[in-house]
C-alpha cells in the first residue's frame, strides 16, 4: 500500500525530531568533556534537567506563546497545553518545535559551567523556556509575528534558537563573573575532562543538525537532500577553517577550536541553507568559524569567561547566518518580494532585535534574579568542584588523592588504596599499592631494628626513670581529661566506650559536655602517639570546653571552625612552618528532638530500626582536618541535621579501628565495620563492646596495634 504524502511528511518530522533530541546528547558530551573532571557530573545533570524543564514548560505555555493567535505580532495567546492539536502532522509539528526549545535552553549550560549553582541554573532555564525563546520565536516563526510580517527569514533557527541561546549565555556569564583563578592568566583553567568525549559530542551534534535543517521544510520533498548537502559542507568548512587558523596562530591544530569551528559552521548555514548553493555554503561556514574564533579572542580580552565558547559558537555566527540570507540567498527562493537592500535591512533589523532581546532583556532578568537568589556557588564549593558540592558525588581520582594525602600526613602505609584494575585511575592505584607495600615492609624492618637498638640502649636506671617519668606524666594528663564513661549511661538508654591506646598513652581522646538540654560528644584523633599525642589531647580538650562554654558556640560546624583557629594559634602554625600537627574530629550535639553533626575527616554512623532489622547510614564529614599542614587561617565545615527517633543508635569513631592491619597488612576496613555494626545493633551495648573488640582481635591474629582506637556507641 502506497504511503500518502501527509503520512510521509509526518514520519519525516518525527525522524527529524528524534535527531534533534540526539543533539541534547551531543551538547551533554561536548560540555562535560570540555569542563574539568570535578564538574563533569554537574554539567550532565544540568543538561538533563533543562531538557525536562523546557519540555514541560513548552507544552504548558511555550507553544501557545509561540504559535497561538498573535496579539499585535508580539505574543501568542491561545492553545494553552497544546490543547488544539489533533493526531497526525499537528502533533509531530508540536514535537518538532518542542525539541527546538530544549536546544535553545541547553546552550547555556556549558557557558556558565563550573561556578553556577544548580538551583540558579534551573531558574534561568525557566526564564529561557518560558519567556526568552517562545516570545522571540513568535516574532520570527509565527506567520502573524511582526518580524515575519516584514519579511524576516530565519529558515531553521540561527537566531530563533542559536543566537537566543548564545547571547543569553553571554549575559549570564557577565552576571555571575569568571571562575576563580581565570583572571590570573590561567585562562585554560587546567585540562578538559575528555576531549575525546567532547569530539564525539560534536559528531552527534553534526548528525542532529540534519534533522534541524532538513526538518525545517516541514515536509519531505526534493529540496531536502540539497539542504543536507550544504549543511554538511558548511560544518566541514567551519572545522577546516578553525584548524587552519589555530595552526597559523599556535603552530598546531587546536582541537577545542576545531570543535567550536564545526559548530559555528553549522550555525552559520542554518538560516540560509534553503536558498544558497554548495559553494556558497563552504564560504559561509568558513567565515562563520572565523567569526567564532575572532569573537572568542575578543571576549577573552575583555575577561569574559565562557567555559565552552557557547556565545562565540552560537551567538555571533547566528547573526552572520541571517545576514547571509540576503547576502548570498537567491531572491526568488527567498520569496519575500523584497529587493536585495530591503532584505538585507530586514535581516539586520531582526538580528539586532534578537540580540537586544536575548542579551539585553536577558541581562536585566538575570540581574534581578541574582539580587534575590544567588546564581553563583560559594568559593569553597567551586574549589572542590560541583560534583561533590552540589550532588554529593566523587571520582576515583579524588578518592585516590585523599588516600595518598592521608599516607603523606600520617606516615602510615599499612592501609592500601582501593584499585579497580579496569580503569586508568585503578591502574595508577595498583602501582601505588605496590610501592607502599614495599615502603610498609621497609618501615616494618626498620622499626624492628630500631626496637632492638632501643632495648640495647636502655642500659642505665637513669634513662629508664626519665622515660617512665615522662610516660607517667602523660598518663596523668590523659586520665584527667577523659570523662567517666558512666556519665554517658546517665544521659542515654545505653552507651559504650571502646578506648584502646596503641601505646601506654593515646593520641586519641573522647570528650563530653552537658550544656542545658544539649549534650556534646566528640571523638578526636590527634596527630602522633604517646606523649606528644597526650599533650595534643590536652590542648584539644581545653579548647573544646572553652569554645562551647566560654564562646557560647552551639553549632558543631562553628565549633570545629573555632577549634581549627585555636589549634593553629596554640601551636603557632602561622609562624612555625615545621608544625604539621592537627586533629580529625567527629562531633555531635544531641538535643531532645534533633541531632547535629559535623566532622573533620570523620563520619557519623546512624542506625535505625527498619522492621525486624536495622539499617546503617553513614554521614561523612568534610574532607579536611582541624589544624595541620595546610595554611588556611579559617576553614568552613558543614553541619548535618538529623531527626532524633526512638531506638536510634549513634557511633562516633576515629580511624584507628578500621586501620588496624592483620598479618598480611590488610586493614580491617570501614565496610567490614559497618556490616558488623548492623549485625550487632540489637545487642546490649556492653555485649556490642565485647563483640567489637573480639572481632578485631580475631582479625589481627596477634598483629601489633598500629593506631589508637576510640569508638563510642549511644542508644538514644
Amino acid at each position: 500500500m502506497a504511503i500518502s504524502q501527509d503520512t510521509l511528511n509526518t514520519l519525516w518530522l518525527l525522524i527529524c525530531s528524534g535527531e534533534i533530541i540526539l543533539m541534547q546528547l551531543g551538547f551533554c558530551m561536548l560540555e562535560s568533556g570540555l569542563v574539568r573532571t570535578k564538574n563533569s557530573i554537574n554539567v550532565a545533570v544540568k543538561n538533563l534537567s533543562d531538557f525536562c524543564i523546557a519540555t514541560v514548560l513548552f507544552w504548558i505555555v511555550g507553544f501557545a506563546f509561540m504559535f497561538g493567535d498573535s496579539w499585535y505580532g508580539i505574543i501568542g495567546l491561545s492553545n494553552w497545553f497544546a490543547a488544539d492539536l489533533v493526531a497526525g502532522f499537528d502533533v509531530a509539528y508540536f514535537l518538532f518545535q518542542l525539541v527546538f526549545c530544549a536546544t535553545a535552553a541547553t546552550i547555556l549550560s556549558g557557558a556558565v559551567a563550573e561556578r553556577m549553582s544548580f538551583r540558579g541554573y534551573l531558574i534561568i532555564t525557566l526564564i529561557v523556556s518560558l519567556i526568552i525563546y517562545p516570545i522571540s520565536g513568535h516574532w520570527i516563526w509565527n506567520e502573524a509575528g511582526w518580524l515575519a510580517q516584514i519579511g524576516y527569514v530565519d529558515f531553521a533557527g540561527s537566531t530563533a534558537v542559536h543566537a537566543v541561546g548564545g547571547f543569553f549565555a553571554l549575559a549570564a556569564v557577565l552576571v555571575i563573573g569568571p571562575r576563580i583563578g581565570w583572571l590570573d592568566g590561567r585562562s585554560k583553567m587546567s585540562s578538559s575532562h575528555s576531549l575525546v568525549i567532547a569530539t564525539f559530542g560534536v559528531i552527534v551534534l553534526f548528525f542532529g543538525w540534519f534533522g534541524f535543517n532538513g526538518g525545517s521544510f516541514l515536509e519531505f520533498n526534493e529540496k531536502v537532500p540539497g539542504v543536507l548537502i550544504v549543511t554538511s559542507m558548511a560544518g566541514a568548512a567551519g572545522g577546516m577553517a578553525a584548524m587552519l587558523i589555530s595552526n597559523w596562530r599556535l603552530g598546531y591544530p587546536e582541537l577545542r577550536e576545531m570543535l567550536n569551528g564545526v559548530i559555528a559552521g553549522l550555525v552559520s548555514v542554518t538560516a540560509c541553507c534553503h536558498v544558497i548553493s554548495v559553494g556558497e555554503s563552504i564560504l559561509i561556514g568558513a567565515l562563520g568559524a572565523s567569526i567564532c574564533y575572532l569573537s572568542a579572542r575578543i571576549l577573552e580580552k575583555f575577561r569574559v569567561d565562557d567555559v565552552v565558547g557557547a556565545s562565540s559558537a552560537h551567538g555571533f555566527p547566528g547573526i552572520w547566518s541571517v545576514l547571509c540570507v540576503a547576502l548570498f540567498g537567491d531572491q526568488e527562493s527567498i520569496g519575500t518580494g523584497l529587493s536585495f537592500l530591503e532584505q538585507l535591512g530586514v535581516q539586520a533589523l531582526g538580528a539586532l532585535t534578537v540580540f537586544l532581546w536575548a542579551f539585553g532583556i536577558g541581562y536585566i532578568f538575570l540581574k534581578i534574579v541574582n539580587r534575590f537568589f544567588h546564581l553563583r556557588i560559594d568559593e569553597e564549593s567551586e574549589r572542590i568542584g560541583l560534583n561533590v558540592a552540589e550532588h554529593g558525588a566523587t571520582t576515583e581520582i579524588l578518592d585516590l588523592l585523599e588516600e595518598m594525602g592521608r599516607h603523606r600526613e600520617r606516615g602510615d602505609f599499612s592501609r592500601r588504596v582501593e584499585a579497580d584494575p579496569f580503569t586508568e585511575v585503578g591502574q595508577i592505584a595498583s602501582e601505588y599499592n605496590t610501592v607502599i607495600e614495599k615502603v610498609a615492609l621497609e618501615i616494618l624492618q626498620r622499626e624492628e631494628i630500631a626496637s632492638r637498638l632501643q632495648l640495647e640502649k636502655q642500659k642505665t636506671d637513669t634513662i629508664n626513670k626519665s622515660i617512665m617519668s615522662s610516660i607517667e606524666y602523660a598518663q596523668r594528663i590523659q586520665a584527667a581529661i577523659l570523662p567517666d564513661p558512666s556519665l554517658l549511661n546517665a544521659k542515654f538508654r545505653e552507651s559504650m566506650v571502646l578506648y584502646q591506646p596503641r601505646d601506654i598513652v593515646s593520641g586519641d581522646f573522647y570528650w563530653f559536655l552537658e550544656d542545658g538540654d544539649s549534650i556534646y560528644i566528640a571523638v578526636v584523633d590527634c596527630t602522633g602517639h604517646g606523649v606528644p599525642g597526650a599533650f595534643m589531647s590536652l590542648i584539644g580538650s581545653i579548647l573544646l570546653g572553652d569554645i562551647v562554654r566560654g564562646q557560647s558556640l552551639q553549632d558543631p560546624a562553628m565549633i570545629l571552625a573555632a577549634l581549627h583557629k585555636g589549634v593553629r594559634k596554640a601551636l603557632k602554625q602561622e609562624t612555625n612552618s615545621g608544625s604539621i600537627d592537627g586533629m580529625d574530629v567527629a562531633l555531635v550535639r544531641i538535643d531532645p528532638d534533633q541531632i547535629y553533626f559535623s566532622g573533620a575527616k570523620r563520619p557519623l554512623y546512624v542506625i535505625r530500626r527498619q522492621g525486624a532489622s536495622f539499617a546503617l547510614e553513614e554521614i561523612r564529614g568534610d574532607r579536611k582536618s582541624v589544624g595541620g599542614r595546610q595554611r588556611e587561617t579559617e576553614r568552613i565545615f558543614h553541619t548535618f541535621k538529623i531527626a532524633r527517633t526512638e531506638d536510634m543508635i549513634l557511633y562516633l569513631t576515629t580511624d584507628g579501628y578500621v586501620d588496624q592491619p592483620n598479618a598480611d597488612l590488610d586493614p580491617f576496613d570501614s565496610s567490614r565495620l559497618k556490616q558488623l555494626l548492623e549485625a550487632i545493633a540489637e545487642l546490649p551495648m556492653a555485649e556490642q563492646r565485647t563483640r567489637l573488640k573480639g572481632e578485631l582481635d580475631n582479625f589481627r591474629r596477634g598483629k601489633a596495634f598500629r593506631d589508637d582506637i576510640t569508638l563510642i556507641g549511644l542508644r538514644l
